[in-house]
């Protein structure tokens, strides 16, 4: 199994309309029943940090991952999230991809 883990700045005075934007879209529930994806949350920071948001989930390959970040639907949702952030929108939205290390 593998996470992916991205981190979103919202623009100022953007968080709610972010937060709207994913349960108006239903983009979690969208990538939970996407093919190989286990789980996907979307976490609000309380504290201040780097992003204002944080969206993990967890895959059971990283190809399918990539799947889903090709996938039409995503791209073209991840073209309209980009305005409520404060990112380079000529970047891609891509999470990290991290392995999980097994306890011994």
């Amino acid at each position: 199994m593998i996470r992916s883990v991205l981190l979103l700045q919202a623009r100022a005075g953007k968080s709610a309309a972010l937060e709207e934007f994913y349960a108006h879209n239903d983009v979690l529930e969208r990538a939970r029943r996407f093919p190989g994806c286990r789980n996907a949350q979307l976490l609000r920071s309380i504290q201040g940090s780097a992003a204002t948001h944080v969206v993990i989930a967890d895959w059971e390959t990283a190809d399918d991952y990539q799947r889903w970040v090709e996938d039409p639907w995503r791209a073209s949702s991840s073209r309209q999230l980009v305005e409520l952030l404060d990112t380079d929108p000529s970047k891609p939205l891509i999470g990290g991809v991290f392995e999980l290390i097994p306890e011994q």
